[in-house]
């Protein structure tokens, strides 16, 4: 069937063919992920690289091993008191500084007792594996006053540190590791996270009113009856709005404004338009009692709008028309509800006549928090190039209306209401998540892993305290909140004011 069809005709009727792309993402992905635990049982993630002597002057990036006959206390940890900073003796009691992550094993801890504890016989010595790195100045200077400490005397200052630990540390808490690991790890995290996105989308148009219409409308309509519609459309009259177009045949007109829909002339009840905070919408309700939507436009911009206006004028004249031709009367009660005032307070007056049908509190609350969450990546990224967030509320509050909608089938106060709860929490939300951002951008300066990523939103109050940023929070979540409020006042009294 589908060779005969026009173009136009199998745009709208090929229902699934957005499936194709998520498929394509889980087999990129579950390629990368196969890949890699291939590399990984093979053992190609580490490849043989035996070390050499660690040298205090070679280079950073080097895997190297250092036979330690001593060891001292830690003398300086991270920020996440997870890896910490020894002096190390070899045994020729040059001082080495090595840094080990977490509790020191049975090994290190006899070394370490060894040098407090002279009486004990002597230990074997032990030996760290690492890579050498440089030592940063923050660590030079712990170095400088424990060490100084420890001796009692002042003799290692800045001038002369490069004579007694040379320029870089042994890192026992990395080991080389393959390059194509990472590319891997890298490519699938990003197939990972794209994967995730096309699953949504995939939830999303499963459950959406467009696919349900489009089905609905191909089991009623045989092929033969599709193939003679497909003639008709050739001299249909083509009205385009908004990237699509509504067909106006001689007996039907044809849509995909919410999936692929067929209304005859004569089965129309009457037509109506509405306006909303979004968009404005052309509708028919049929004799059945069915609503189909014939167009739609997002709001915004006075020449498009316009443009939609004349395309609804010329739709109900061709009803009118057409219901003239056909000696009916259906035609008889046709409302309009396209405020010309332009106020705000009136973009949301929906009619009761639209709203046939309660909308789908959980799925719309779904799909209000999913799609608020563009609008809270929006708010963190004007938060990170440093300027005022607080705009990006509007937007969370019109993508929460518009992901309610999509989902839970209409939006009605009741679905209003809870985008605007869903709003409020996530300007707070946002505000919180451009707080850790900055903070995970600050301690990538010193170590950029995830365990570190993981440290900043497991201990966020408490370095959020340490850092005495708590009052800095507050007064931008106000900000925030004010001016979300200032630029949604009109939607936010438009929704108070709605009808149940």
């Amino acid at each position: 069937m589908n060779k005969k069809m026009s173009r136009r005709l199998k745009r709208m009727t090929q229902l699934y063919r957005w499936i194709i792309p998520v498929i394509c993402l889980y087999i990129i992905a579950l390629s990368f992920f196969l890949a890699g635990m291939g590399m990984k049982f093979l053992g190609n993630t580490e490849p043989e690289v035996k070390p050499v002597e660690f040298h205090v002057y070679d280079g950073a990036d080097i895997y190297s091993s250092l036979k330690a006959q001593m060891m001292t206390q830690e003398f300086a940890s991270d920020f996440k008191e997870t890896n910490h900073y020894y002096f190390a003796y070899d045994e020729a009691l040059l001082p080495f500084i090595v840094q080990v992550h977490g509790d020191l094993p049975e090994e290190y801890l006899r070394i370490q007792s060894y040098l407090y504890d002279e009486s004990e016989e002597a230990p074997e010595a032990a030996i760290f594996y690492g890579m050498s790195a440089p030592i940063e100045e923050d660590i030079r200077e712990y170095a400088i006053e424990s060490y100084n400490d420890m001796w009692g005397q002042e003799l290692v200052t800045e001038d002369n540190f490069s004579d007694y630990f040379g320029e870089y540390y042994l890192d026992t808490t990395r080991k080389p590791a393959s390059s194509a690991w990472k590319a891997v790890s890298f490519v699938f995290l990003y197939a990972f996270a794209a994967v995730l996105a096309g699953t949504l989308i995939l939830v999303w148009n499963l459950n959406s009113r467009r696919l349900k219409r489009s089905r609905t409308t191909l089991k009623a309509w045989p092929e033969e009856r599709l193939l003679e519609l497909d003639g008709h459309l050739q001299g249909a009259q083509s009205l385009a709005y908004d990237r699509k177009v509504l067909y106006l045949t001689e007996d039907y007109m044809v849509t995909d404004a919410e999936g692929f829909d067929i209304i005859p002339y004569h089965a129309v009840a009457r037509i109506y338009d509405t306006s909303s905070i979004t968009e404005k919408r052309l509708a028919a309700e049929t004799t059945d009692g069915e609503h189909h939507t014939l167009a739609f436009v997002k709001r915004g911009g006075g020449i498009k709008e316009a443009a939609f206006q004349e395309l609804i004028t010329q739709v109900k004249k061709k009803i009118a028309d057409k219901k003239e031709e056909l000696q009916d009367t259906f035609l008889t009660r046709e409302y309009h509800m396209d405020p010309d005032n332009g106020s705000p307070e009136a973009t949301l007056q929906i009619s009761a006549a639209l709203e046939q049908n309660p909308s789908n509190l959980f799925l719309g609350a779904i799909g209000a928090l999913f799609a608020s969450l563009i609008g809270v990546g929006l708010w963190v990224l004007i938060g990170q190039v440093g300027f005022i967030a607080g705009i990006a509320g509007f937007v969370i509050l019109k993508l929460a209306l518009g992901g309610y909608e999509k989902l839970g089938g209409s939006l009605d106060k009741k679905g209003a209401v809870i985008c605007l709860i869903i709003t409020a929490g996530m300007i707070a939300g946002a505000n919180l998540l451009d707080y850790a951002v900055s903070m995970v951008r600050a301690y990538f300066q010193y170590e950029a892993s995830f365990e570190t990523l993981a440290y900043v939103f497991a201990n966020f109050g408490s370095l959020m305290s340490d850092m005495d940023m708590w009052s800095g929070f507050f007064i931008d979540l106000a900000i925030g909140y004010g001016l979300s409020l200032w630029s949604a006042a009109g939607a936010i009294k438009a929704i108070m004011n709605m009808e149940k």
